[in-house]
């Protein structure tokens, strides 16, 4: 390991502790406070989506070049600023439309997880954390998707959990990752 990859891993793991803490914070808002109304939660998502793809579109800029899946973060970073932004501009928008809109970003940050875990990580612990927040991801998503109007409740419930699990899955690889660059780099660097 270079002391380029070093550095480049040690100035963009807080980027993946930042996006693990604002799931974690969005995760306690849903399961706490489930009488939130409508505009209130749509209001709440849409800053949660416009956070996180703000920080997937640097994950994308600062990759480009580095790594050959920059243009997957770059293209859901966007889609999330412009969900996030259109549900600001109208928070008038349909429980039911809501509801899906989730459940299908939902549905695609568990596909994209599952394949990261699936065919793109080489380290086994790190395999196994990408799988089951995608596997969850997944559930998630198609429970939103096929229930968007009489999950009311539940829905609150579902993504709460989601999010909390999602979050704290964010946060150790995060950790694990910093981790590991540190003493395998450590390990080099002393050679």
């Amino acid at each position: 390991m270079s002391t380029n990859v070093k550095e480049y891993v040690d100035n963009l793991w807080w980027l993946f502790v930042l996006q693990g803490l604002a799931t974690l914070v969005f995760g306690v808002i849903a399961l706490f406070f489930p009488g939130l109304t409508l505009a209130s939660l749509v209001l709440v998502f849409a800053v949660y989506a416009v956070v996180v793809g703000v920080i997937e579109l640097v994950h994308g800029f600062r990759d480009i070049g580095k790594t050959g899946f920059w243009w997957f973060s770059l293209l859901v970073g966007a889609v999330l600023v412009v969900v996030g932004v259109y549900l600001v501009r109208n928070p008038t928008t349909a429980l039911d439309l809501f509801l899906v809109i989730v459940g299908a970003l939902i549905l695609a940050r568990g596909v994209a997880d599952l394949a990261v875990g699936a065919f793109f990580s080489s380290n086994a612990n790190n395999r196994w954390l990408w799988v089951i927040s995608g596997a969850l991801g997944v559930v998630a998503g198609i429970v939103l998707w096929r229930y968007p109007v009489a999950s009311g409740l539940a829905f609150v419930w579902v993504l709460g959990l989601y999010a909390l699990l999602a979050g704290s899955i964010g946060l150790a690889y995060a950790f694990k990752a910093r981790e590991l660059v540190n003493e395998v780099g450590g390990r080099f660097l002393k050679k």
